[in-house]
């Protein structure tokens, strides 16, 4: 009976975001009010009972201030970019040379650029619409499209896997490493899927082409892992995926007009150059890292105001708006429009990490680690993808799954022996595979693609690529 009492704050959220009735905000609060009865069984200690709320609570809302800031300065970013972006280029575009490469760079590079500089799914966009003007129909848009989600451990400058780090108690440079080496199966089931769908559209798919496709994705994957080593964990979706997209430019002989490519990448690139600054040249890394930081608990992330990762979008939104923002009162808009679009999300990670915090302060995630492990036995860890993907594909977010899960996956390595670290990397990445299969990202893409009431078909379409997923994290789980 303890034990349902300890799983009802996790099976609530699930229930009643797959019922498709309820917002995830209400069933973000519906959790946490199931969450409040747990920790009391849990720990029935009267007058202290109170302490422990205030206290854990605190720390829960901490840490999510972190994700809070990086999701407000990041649509901030976006919203000022699409404010002063230039005018669509016309029929004077020079064609393609080929689908098959364009809609690659489009789907695993381009918007991985974006992804992991905002994150929020605006990869997506740039994705779906790029595909459109390549005349893909709308629902191989769509299916193409969820590739853009790929990086999300390093979305929104990895905030997520910054999260989890913290939730596990683990390394951050370390787990992000681990995270990037877990990507390599699920790099080859994207690539399966994309030549499947170029296969069907006719998009020019070859040996040739299959095999080039191998080549830039071993870059990405190399460069994924060293930034994640020898940069920053916040760093390195940029530094896996801005020098691949520099070269595809360079390369493309039907390319952008070169003014007009870096006016498009222009706040990318200051982005990049403020990041790769202030995580490369040890000096000033070592002084912003010591300058007004906010550290109100030893064994959580400091907030480092100069030199965390919300710090560094705004400050390239302030340099980038002061040469393409036309009017000052542009800027009263810009922050409204990001507040609007960003508060549900900055609610229910609040809520989120909340319930984290609470449930890992009391124990909970150990104790239902030891009671599957008990019932499982060897097995226990088969289990760990399928929760992974069921928060992922239900929360929409990666710093929302980890919060749910990953205390739990990391207290179940624990038990099985297992490397948590690994265990916790496998959580990170199937769960934010699976965010793409979220009912409120599909209905962002649908709406990027401008397809109404779409969302039912999308499903049926994107099915297939959640059962290549699935069975290699599997895989991976049955290794560990």
């Amino acid at each position: 009976m303890t034990t349902l009492v300890y799983l009802s704050p996790i099976a609530l959220v699930i229930g009643l975001i797959a019922s498709g009735r309820v917002k995830l905000i209400h069933a973000g609060l519906a959790g946490l009010a199931a969450t409040l009865a747990a920790t009391y069984v849990a720990l029935p200690d009267g007058p202290g009972y109170a302490t422990f709320l205030a206290t854990e609570g605190l720390r829960g809302s901490w840490l999510a201030w972190h994700n809070i800031a990086i999701i407000f300065a990041g649509l901030t970013l976006h919203h000022l970019i699409e404010a002063t972006a230039p005018p669509p280029l016309g029929a004077e575009r020079p064609a393609a040379a080929s689908r098959h490469r364009e809609a690659f760079l489009l789907c695993f590079i381009a918007s991985g650029v974006v992804e992991c500089a905002v994150g929020f799914g605006i990869g997506f966009a740039l994705a779906i619409q790029g595909l459109r003007r390549l005349g893909t129909p709308v629902h191989a848009a769509v299916a193409l499209g969820f590739l853009s989600q790929m990086l999300v451990p390093w979305g929104a400058l990895g905030i997520g896997t910054v999260i989890g780090a913290a939730l596990g108690d683990l390394p951050l440079d370390s787990f992000g490493m681990t995270s990037a080496l877990v990507m390599l199966p699920f790099m080859l089931g994207l690539l399966v899927w994309f030549w499947l769908w170029s296969w069907r559209l006719g998009f020019g798919l070859s040996a040739g082409n299959m095999a080039i496709d191998i080549a830039w994705s071993a870059a990405l994957l190399m460069l994924l892992y060293a930034g994640n080593r020898f940069v920053s964990v916040d760093t390195a979706g940029l530094v896996a995926t801005a020098p691949l997209l520099a070269l595809a430019w360079l390369l493309d002989r039907s390319r952008t007009p070169w003014r007009r490519a870096l006016r498009l990448a222009a706040p990318y690139l200051l982005l990049g150059v403020i990041l790769l600054t202030t995580r490369l040249i040890k000096p000033l890394q070592a002084w912003l890292q010591g300058s007004l930081v906010f550290a109100p608990y030893p064994d959580m992330p400091a907030f480092a105001l100069p030199y965390h990762g919300a710090s560094m979008l705004l400050l390239a939104a302030l340099l980038y708006g002061a040469f393409a923002l036309r009017s000052r009162s542009g800027w009263a808009a810009i922050l409204q429009r990001s507040w609007r679009a960003g508060r549900i999300a900055m609610s229910t990670t609040l809520i989120f990490l909340v319930m984290a915090q609470l449930m890992g302060g009391a124990g909970i995630p150990a104790a239902l680690a030891a009671a599957w492990q008990s019932v499982a036995g060897d097995y226990a860890l088969l289990a760990t993808p399928v929760f992974a993907a069921t928060a992922g594909g239900l929360t929409g977010g990666n710093t929302a799954s980890n919060s749910l899960l990953l205390p739990l996956q990391a207290a179940l390595a624990h038990s099985v022996g297992a490397s948590v670290r690994w265990v916790s990397a496998l959580q990170n990445v199937t769960g934010a595979m699976f965010t793409s299969f979220a009912p409120g990202k599909l209905a962002l893409a649908c709406a990027f693609a401008e397809w109404r009431g779409g969302e039912r078909q999308a499903y049926r379409t994107v099915l297939p690529l959640g059962l290549i997923l699935l069975p290699i994290a599997l895989g991976v789980a049955a290794l560990l």
